[in-house]
């Protein structure tokens, strides 16, 4: 798979227009099956933008990241997220700091994993804010294929908050297509909290494909996913767009 003329000014384009344009929307999944892989030295910022196109008028969200690798064991990020309040009107949601510290590595342990410590403060009256721990692994095979799972926990406080510990696995399977492009599953499991957990339905669960790859000699790394309800309470269509750009 190629990508022909200027890479970084293309790329550079495209994230402006989608900040630029986007009506973001504060429901929709911008999360991801993150890795557990921590490189000591790398920044990044990125952008993942996610769409409704269901929706009339379409209804986005959009995420900012930075992140910063202290160690070949820990790294940290910054987070925020702008939703609209209204027609016109774009706002900021949530503030969020994460810490990822990486235990097991592929070539000691044959597979990766890593805890993830986060802490998001809500802004304004009626949204909460919330405590998580989060447990990431990965495993690759010689034939190309890798499995990632993740598993969060934690609780909320502030306004409209639950008193039980939120649970939301996640997955995802990929198999390599390409050189530095792969192709897979992915699925998403909001199962609410430990004090009310409903049925299937009363919980989002979200199941799609995945397509993600690196570009400009690993500068960029792009990810373009749809994701389709499985249960009543998930949005029936989610298009999402997760782009990160290597510093």
């Amino acid at each position: 798979m190629s990508f022909r003329g200027n890479a970084s000014f293309k790329l550079s384009f495209i994230l402006t227009f989608l900040v630029g344009v986007a009506s973001p929307a504060f429901a929709l999944n911008t999360t991801s099956v993150f890795s557990p892989d921590v490189r000591e030295g790398s920044k990044a910022l990125e952008l993942r933008s996610s769409m409704l196109p269901d929706e009339s008028p379409t209804a986005w969200a959009q995420r900012l990241h930075y992140q910063h690798a202290l160690s070949d064991a820990w790294r940290v990020r910054f987070i925020g997220l702008f939703a609209d309040s209204g027609p016109g009107s774009m706002e900021f949601r949530y503030f969020r700091f994460e810490a990822q510290s990486q235990f097991a590595e592929d070539e000691v342990a044959g597979w990766d994993s890593a805890i993830r410590y986060e802490l998001q403060i809500a802004e304004g009256d009626n949204l909460p804010s919330r405590a998580r721990i989060a447990w990431t692994g990965k495993w690759n095979w010689d034939n190309g294929w890798e499995a990632r799972a993740n598993f969060l926990t934690g609780r909320q406080f502030g306004p409209e908050s639950h008193d039980g510990f939120l649970i939301e696995p996640r997955f995802q399977v990929t198999r390599s297509i390409a050189d530095d492009w792969r192709l897979g599953l992915e699925s998403f499991h909001d199962m609410n909290d430990t004090r009310g957990l409903g049925s299937f339905d009363e919980q989002e669960h979200q199941l799609g494909p995945i397509l993600k790859g690196k570009l400009d000699g690993g500068k960029w790394s792009l990810a373009f996913s749809w994701l389709f309800g499985i249960s009543d309470s998930a949005d029936d269509n989610d298009f999402r767009i997760h782009m990160v750009r290597s510093l």
